[in-house]
């Protein structure tokens, strides 16, 4: 495994190969038997190829059960070591988080296909310097983890962050501005989704509690 590390860990991202053909390429060289987070972050040494790898498994209705916690951590890890250019540090029980190897060959299979039809669309276009745009765009990649490591037992609350994340990265890897435009569109609809589900949420323990509470103070009374 050492080997394919240091392989990996020493090709740059073709500028001109798409992202697909690199996570294609990245996934012949999985190595075999379980893989730990740590691992995976050590192996695939580009950074916003790992947070679109971690963002797959919740691009599917059904996703790793468990994961989007320990996931949604470790992208906003990776995030802010790579805005203040840090060397990446994991907690133990993010680092020690196993992946069976058929789990991981899924999540690239799930991504390869998004890729698929997000890249039918994908060209370089507009003329932004994508080197500070990126840290803008990981700052949201930040907000967007957190709402997709909060357990919540709500529909499409995993889905609508990862597939914003999954638009920022490819736009700034692919240097599309309009891409990464659909990826602030996206991240805008998740904010408000979120807003929306916290309102009625709300509503709901409200209406529960004025309902309880008077039949609780005529018992006690």
């Amino acid at each position: 495994m050492e080997e394919n590390v240091n392989e990996l860990q020493n090709t740059d991202i073709n500028v001109h190969e798409k992202t697909s053909d690199t996570i294609k390429r990245l996934r012949n060289n999985i190595p075999e038997g379980k893989m730990t987070l740590g691992e995976l972050v050590e192996f695939y040494n580009a950074r916003e190829l790992v947070i679109i790898i971690l963002i797959a498994p919740f691009l599917l209705p059904a996703s790793i059960p468990g994961s989007s916690t320990p996931f949604g951590i470790l992208i906003i890890i990776i995030a802010l070591s790579e805005i203040f250019s840090r060397k990446i540090y994991l907690p133990n029980f993010i680092a020690k988080y196993e992946i069976e190897h058929s789990t991981v060959e899924k999540l690239f299979d799930i991504l390869i296909k998004a890729l698929g039809y997000v890249e039918k669309v994908v060209k370089p276009r507009g003329r932004i310097d994508f080197k500070y745009l990126n840290k803008f765009n990981l700052a949201i990649t930040i907000l967007l983890s957190f709402l997709l490591f909060l357990p919540l037992p709500i529909p499409f609350t995993d889905f609508f962050p990862s597939l914003a994340i999954l638009l920022l990265v490819v736009g700034n890897l692919e240097n599309d501005t309009y891409i990464m435009t659909l990826g602030y569109i996206a991240t805008v609809g998740t904010l408000f989704y979120f807003y929306q589900m916290g309102s009625l949420g709300i509503s709901i323990i409200v209406a529960v509690l004025e309902r309880i509470l008077p039949g609780i103070s005529s018992y006690l009374g």
